[in-house]
């Protein structure tokens, strides 16, 4: 905070309150010239005692309280949300305190954990102190759409959907990566935050980092040269690693039937595609008329990669899709959806047999696959 935070008003008051004690010291000093000896002493120094306990808490204060200090906020407000809140006792005293304060001018927005009942010069130490300092955090899982993501960091900060949405039309204002290519599906890594600010950018700024942070350690984009392909397509390939299989050691072999059929020319055929398309989440197959779409993203229609990620993948997708297994799988299924087994297959007669595995299970367990 710099001195523009003070205003008129803080100065006004303080100087009232200066003016009213030097003004009762010099009653004081002529009551006691005047005769009235200890007891006149002893009466006034009960009433300053009076007067100050009215205007500041003594003690250590009482129980603990968050109070949100605005961006922006002068000393005034602060002293005015802070009385309010039952911190000090009065605006007056916490901006006589403040003043006493060479370091108040520092005072962060923010919200913080004080005590009631305190004296102002402690609630002044208080703020100044970062631990006491609550640092707002959020958690995004991995495999989420765009649209969920937002949604999830507008419930979890407060920020509004509309304000994300309206903020990733400038995608540098939060630093998403350059090979995303201005979308940002995909590229804001699923993690568990903190963040300091109350901005859409202040919420995604964190996130975009850590994916930079985590293709890094990855060597990412070196190994996604390596393979022969582009950055943002090694990233769809990773989205299509999330949707399809949980289990870690199944991720790489995915990784290499996606490439086997790519090299060949084959539909992926991939549900998980589709059902992007339609934003379900229900079940894991999808329907003939479904399959018909003519969406880019329809894997079944169209040859190769979908224009884009379909969801936001983890680390280890990301790891999966430039580290593909050694293999001529050119075909995998998910046969137990509760535990993610999957059988991967080098000919059309050998994952005919997977599926049948898996239609089994489906129909031992009614309802969990469509």
């Amino acid at each position: 905070m710099s001195r523009n935070m003070l205003d008129p008003e803080e100065d006004s008051r303080a100087e009232l309150v200066r003016r009213l004690k030097s003004a009762f010291a010099v009653l004081l000093s002529l009551a006691i010239i005047a005769g009235g000896g200890y007891f006149v002493y002893t009466k006034a120094s009960d009433l300053w005692y009076s007067l100050q306990t009215r205007e500041d808490y003594i003690g250590e204060g009482t129980e603990p309280v968050e109070v949100q200090i605005p961006r922006g906020a002068t000393l005034s407000q602060m002293g005015r949300l802070l009385t309010q809140a039952d911190v000090v006792r009065s605006t007056d005293a916490f901006l006589e305190a403040a003043r006493a304060n060479e370091e108040a001018s520092s005072i962060q927005p923010g919200t913080y954990t004080l005590k009631k009942q305190l004296p102002a010069a402690k609630a002044v130490e208080m703020l100044l102190d970062p631990d006491n300092r609550v640092v707002p955090t959020f958690r995004i899982r991995e495999g989420l759409w765009l649209e969920e993501q937002i949604r999830q960091l507008s419930e979890q900060t407060g920020v509004p959907e509309d304000a994300f949405r309206q903020a990733m039309e400038d995608p540098g204002s939060f630093g998403l990566s350059a090979w995303a290519e201005g979308n940002p599906e995909g590229f804001l890594f699923p993690d568990s935050y903190q963040y300091e600010g109350d901005t859409p950018q202040d919420v995604l700024r964190p996130m975009t980092a850590q994916f930079d942070a985590v293709a890094a350690d990855l060597r990412f984009l070196e190994k996604a040269d390596e393979l022969g392909v582009s950055p943002r397509d090694a990233m769809i390939v990773a989205s299509l690693i999330e949707a399809e299989v949980r289990r870690p050691e199944d991720r790489p072999m995915v990784a290499r039937v996606i490439y086997n059929r790519l090299a060949q020319g084959q539909r992926l055929e991939f549900d998980t595609t589709v059902k992007y398309i339609f934003r379900e989440r229900q079940g894991a197959d999808t329907t003939a008329n479904q399959r018909e779409s003519d969406d880019p993203y329809n894997t079944y229609r169209y040859e190769g990669l979908p224009p884009g990620p379909i969801n936001s993948p983890g680390r280890t997708a990301m790891e999966a899709a430039v580290n593909p297994a050694d293999g001529a799988w050119l075909y995998f299924v998910a046969v137990n959806l509760d535990t993610g087994e999957t059988r991967f297959a080098e000919t059309y007669e050998e994952h005919l047999a997977n599926v049948e595995v898996y239609r089994q299970w489906c129909r031992d367990n009614p309802g969990k696959c469509s």
